[in-house]
């Protein structure tokens, strides 16, 4: 082994430094411009109006400010305002029931998917048995040991329940 190949070391083997993140200060000009942005935009009821609406739709402050032309700081400041807070807290609500049906889709076609592996005679004994313990799995169905006795017991989870109702429901009512 030469003396090069000691300097070769893998990036994994060396110890982790973390370094401080240093923000430097704003400078005078980043301040007058901050100043001068918060003035032009105080009493523009418009462009406010427009970020009260993006921020119902459920784009975050960063993204409204981002589409407005202003600091994210501006709409931060807005947002000491009721009507502005109340858009904040809705717009929340509508990315967490957007997420949530999607999540909820995409459980339905894991669902969809292994069942119709669990059925399907060309799906290898293993594979089948697999997709099979991952169903009842997730509907509660556990494995209980007594002493040298081994069965099977329903354990119920109530959120789990709901849910799969939900999607049991949305399904149905797709397909009609």
């Amino acid at each position: 082994m030469s003396d090069d190949s000691k300097d070769d070391v893998a990036p994994a083997s060396q110890p982790l430094q973390v370094l401080p993140r240093v923000v430097p200060a704003a400078t005078e000009d980043e301040v007058v411009s901050m100043l001068a942005e918060e003035a032009r935009y105080q009493a523009d009821e418009e462009t406010r109006s427009v970020a009260v609406r993006l921020l119902e739709a459920g784009y975050t402050v960063q993204t409204v400010a981002r589409k407005l032309d202003v600091r994210p700081s501006t709409v931060w400041r807005w947002s000491g305002e009721p009507t502005v807070r109340a858009a904040v807290a809705a717009g929340k609500e509508r990315r967490r029931a957007v997420l949530g049906e999607g999540l909820e889709n995409a459980a339905d076609g894991a669902l969809g998917a292994l069942t119709s592996i669990v059925g399907d005679v060309q799906v290898s004994p293993r594979d089948r048995i697999k997709a099979a313990e991952a169903i009842l799995d997730r509907c509660g169905l556990v494995e209980v040991q007594n002493g040298s006795e081994t069965g099977a017991a329903v354990a119920i989870d109530v959120d789990f329940d709901e849910r799969l109702a939900r999607i049991v429901a949305t399904s149905g009512a797709k397909s009609t």
